[in-house]
């Protein structure tokens, strides 16, 4: 058969020796199943890594379809660059209230002499505070996003790498990958690659809610509209995330559900 010319019969009483026939099929099988892990959780968190780009950079610079296509959102950055200057003081408007101060003590010999303002309010308001707060929380998830799903790519690479080295035999070979193999699982590795994800929702969810106070005062109705298309969205997220827990055949299952 196929499997014998590729897999030749041990001779006799050597079935169970160090390089026995068993070490070699299995190491084929298990190779193959690394290779199909390793290249999911890679295509998981290069998904992940691009939407991060978005939320960090206005321009990409990479070469690929897929990033190509994001290319054309702005930036959270940007606003995020806008909404700070808001913590600081207006220095225009502390000079013009001390102008208008030296003036009135100038007039104060006269009947109706003016005002002296008061300077209580150059303070950022409560609402400049919130948005600030929300977009540097996303910018910080983001960025702490971005950096674990480097080291992540950086170990899963190394866990491929020690496979492929070689062994004094095939048995020596497959109990060095069994020890590595559970390695991934007590570690919790599949695990963090589903929590990048949650990451990542939560910095994109706290931009939006961002988002939203900073058009309250800015425009209501745009405001409602952005407020409606959040609520729909993150529905939306929220039951096709959690759907496949009643409906078996629900197409939408995430690494995320299989973890909880």
């Amino acid at each position: 058969t196929e499997f014998e010319k590729k897999y030749p019969p041990d001779a006799h009483g050597e079935e169970a020796s160090p390089n026995a026939r068993v070490w070699r099929v299995y190491r084929d099988r298990v190779t193959e199943l690394d290779d199909n892990l390793l290249e999911r959780w890679h295509k998981t968190l290069d998904v992940i890594l691009i939407f991060v780009s978005v939320l960090l950079l206005s321009n990409l610079t990479r070469s690929t379809d897929t990033i190509r296509s994001v290319c054309f959102l702005q930036s959270p950055t940007a606003f995020i660059i806008e909404a700070y200057k808001g913590l600081q003081p207006d220095y225009g408007e502390i000079t013009a209230r001390g102008v208008v101060a030296l003036l009135a003590q100038g007039n104060a010999s006269f009947a109706a002499p003016l005002a002296i303002p008061s300077f209580d309010d150059v303070e950022a308001s409560a609402r400049v505070l919130w948005i600030n707060a929300l977009w540097f929380a996303s910018l910080t998830l983001a960025l702490i996003d971005a950096l674990l799903i480097i080291l992540v790519k950086q170990w899963l690479v190394e866990y491929a790498s020690k496979q492929r080295q070689p062994a004094a035999s095939g048995q020596t070979w497959a109990w060095r990958h069994y020890a590595f193999r559970q390695g991934l699982d007590k570690w919790g590795i599949g695990v963090l690659i589903s929590t990048l994800s949650v990451i990542l929702y939560g910095a994109l969810y706290l931009f939006l809610f961002g988002l939203l106070v900073f058009l309250f005062d800015l425009d209501r109705r745009l405001c409602v509209v952005s407020m409606g298309l959040t609520i729909l969205i993150g529905g939306l997220h929220l039951v096709s995330v959690f759907l496949p827990l009643w409906f078996g055949d629900c197409p939408t299952t995430t690494p995320v559900l299989t973890h909880l």
